[in-house]
């Protein structure tokens, strides 16, 4: 299908039409809904009048049982299943949940003003409502540009700036890029200047803004072999398990070493990882109930009228568990990984089959668990670390995502994001600096191509951890490292660091920066289970690195993307809050998700506690970034902090 083509089906049509995915009988009550589980969802909504043919399902997935059901189940005990259905019904937002067994609908409830994320179908209505305006036509034509079947037009999601529109319509913005000979980039070519303004629920061009003609940058920014030309001479590197592998799977659960888990893809969320446990001493315990990604949010730091709504939550506005893209065995995983398809919701009610969008796979850092040479006996200890990765991609737009969870033999959780693709480029006069026009140019973002220049924007990631440490009842702990200064008569020093615990009782109070020059370590610990040496278990976080939100509070962009002020909030276990800016950000208001549900001074003392980490960086794009670019790393990680009675990765083998 090309970019500017609407489906030709009625919705009620792709139900059987779309390509439809089988899966085992669910096993466990946190395995994603099988196909026959989505389409007997679309039934029983359709029989009890909730859906009809003009009713846009924007998805369908798991309503996940209690949690304390969850961790009471036992194999072959009656598992209860629900489906959660977010509607889109005469320019409404409707919340259905449906009982599987019982084949009947439960509840229902509208939503006024709440905007679910973009679907393809809309996506695909709206470029073609702009490419056949004639407001559009005209402005192209004026470019030069008369093929209107060679254009890409990127539907962008516009937050909310407190216009009428805004709070009336489901709608986004439309700007088109030329496409014409184009083979691996819609997004190298930006028609600058150019935008409609569309309403998703009618397919209706409300606005076309012209803001003057700059001319289209052209140029060769393909990425396939033969137009970048001469590869490098490189033998390739294969990982492989030579005396096979480690992994082990059971229906939906992951077994590695020490480490088990639970796995299945969330249309909006991508990967979900639930009752993560570790194997001390021939028994399991509980370290993780659950995690995954709750929100991105990516503001572009360009205040001008073609740009300044550029400020995405990727993960709510667009889906992440939709916008997954397939893996290349051999470049995206290494060759020999486990490949696992998923099925997801389609807007018809119907089941689509996403193949290979999560790998799972050992590696080696290529560095030791740990080492030891004692010079004095010569004798030397070294063992080789291994990882297990699990790992997809979301390309939503001109970003791709890569997002791994990864477990190693310490004990420790990783959570990373690797950010490649395309820059989003905005189209410009100047060729090159010392141009007329380059300073003007440049105001936002650097020259990284002729007539392209890379807008500066940011990324805050917010990750969602259920902690479980050794049971449900932890509490949090903050300990500052404080210096402190020796009387010289005392002591030879003059001065040290120590730590000072500083409680944090409630999750209004549980809010963090981190900081280089007032530093604290952030942990959770069962109080009522202890090491060896008496000390309560515990996990800490341990940050990677990390950036702070620089734009005023009062932005409107930054208002609804609160949780991104803090590096750290705690909250008590709620199963409906899932989402750091709420459960339906885009065009929201302000102040929804983590800052409403903190105002309450809620207890989280020996209680079951839910982590939310933010992890940000800033992308001052450069020349190095054209035409696409290389991945970065981002990471968070979650350290056992007496947890074991000593070292967990003494066990690990010798090299053989």
């Amino acid at each position: 299908m090309k970019a500017h083509q609407r489906p030709l089906f009625p919705l009620a049509v792709l139900v059987t039409l779309l390509p439809f995915a089988t899966q085992a009988t669910p096993q466990h009550p946190l395995d994603a809904l099988d196909a026959a589980e989505i389409t007997a969802t679309t039934t029983i909504l359709r029989g009890a009048g909730q859906v009809d043919d003009k009713t846009l399902i924007a998805s369908i997935s798991l309503l996940e049982p209690p949690k304390a059901d969850v961790l009471a189940w036992k194999p072959g005990n009656r598992m209860p299943r629900r489906a959660k259905a977010v509607l889109r019904r005469n320019s409404t937002t409707v919340e259905a949940v449906v009982d599987l067994a019982g084949q009947k609908v439960v509840s229902q409830r509208d939503l006024p003003g709440a905007q679910p994320f973009a679907t393809l179908p809309e996506i695909l209505a709206a470029i073609e409502a702009t490419t056949r305006d004639p407001r559009m036509r005209a402005g192209l034509t004026k470019r030069g540009i008369t093929d209107f079947e060679k254009l890409f037009c990127a539907p962008r999601t516009v937050g909310n700036y407190g216009a009428a529109v805004e709070r009336t319509r489901r709608i986004v913005k439309l700007d088109c890029f030329d496409t014409r000979g184009v083979k691996t980039d819609v997004f190298a070519n930006p028609i600058e200047g150019l935008f409609a303004t569309v309403d998703l629920d009618h397919s209706e061009v409300l606005e076309v803004t012209d803001l003057g003609v700059v001319a289209v940058p052209g140029g060769n920014s393909e990425l396939d072999a033969a137009s970048i030309g001469a590869q490098r001479a490189a033998r390739p590197i294969v990982q492989a398990a030579l005396a096979g592998g480690n992994i082990t799977m059971d229906g939906s659960f992951v077994h590695w070493q020490k480490w088990s888990f639970h796995l299945r893809l969330g249309i909006r969320e991508g990967v979900v990882l639930s009752l993560v446990n570790y194997t001390d001493g021939g028994r399991p315990r509980s370290v993780l109930y659950q995690g995954h990604l709750a929100e991105i949010f990516v503001p572009y730091q360009d205040p001008t009228e073609g740009w300044y709504y550029r400020t995405y939550m990727d993960e709510g506005d667009y889906g992440f568990g939709t916008f997954t893209s397939p893996l290349v065995p051999g470049a995206d995983c290494p060759a020999n990984a486990m490949y696992l398809s998923s099925v997801i919701s389609n807007v018809a009610g119907g089941a689509d089959v996403l193949d290979k969008r999560i790998c799972i796979f050992e590696m080696s850092p290529g560095e030791p668990a740990w080492r030891h040479y004692d010079f004095i006996t010569q004798s030397l200890e070294s063992r080789p670390a291994t990882e297990l990765v699990v790992r997809y991609v979301a390309t939503v737009g001109n970003y791709d995502y890569i997002l791994d969870w990864v477990f190693d033999q310490k004990g420790r959780i990783t959570f990373r994001a690797g950010a490649t693709g395309i820059d989003s480029v905005k189209g410009v006069a100047a060729q090159k600096l010392g141009d007329p026009t380059a300073a003007e140019d440049t105001a936002y973002g650097p020259l990284v191509a002729p007539g392209r220049a890379g807008i500066n924007h940011d990324h805050f990631l917010s990750l969602r951890l259920d902690l479980d440490v050794d049971g449900t009842a932890n509490t949090f702990a903050r300990d500052m490292l404080v210096p402190q200064k020796l009387p010289p008569q005392a002591h030879r020093r003059t001065s040290i660091w120590t730590t000072k615990e500083v409680p944090a009782t409630t999750d209004t109070e549980a809010k963090f920066k981190l900081s280089y020059e007032q530093p604290s370590m952030w942990h959770v610990m069962n109080m009522s289970r202890k090491n060896a040496m008496g000390y309560p278990v515990g996990y800490m976080i341990h940050p990677h690195g990390n950036a702070s939100m620089l734009m005023n509070p009062a932005d409107p962009s930054y208002s609804r993307a609160q949780f991104a002020n803090y590096h750290l909030w705690v909250t008590p276990y709620a199963p409906e809050e899932r989402y750091a800016a709420g459960d339906y950000p885009n065009q929201s208001g302000p102040g929804q998700g983590l800052p409403a549900w903190t105002s309450h001074s809620r207890n989280i003392v020996n209680q079951d506690l839910v982590l939310w980490y933010t992890i940000g960086f800033h992308h001052i794009p450069s020349a190095e970034d054209w035409p696409v670019y290389s991945l970065g790393w981002h990471a968070v990680t979650l350290m056992p902090y007496n947890f074991f009675d000593r070292n967990p990765a003494l066990d690990v083998p010798p090299v053989q």
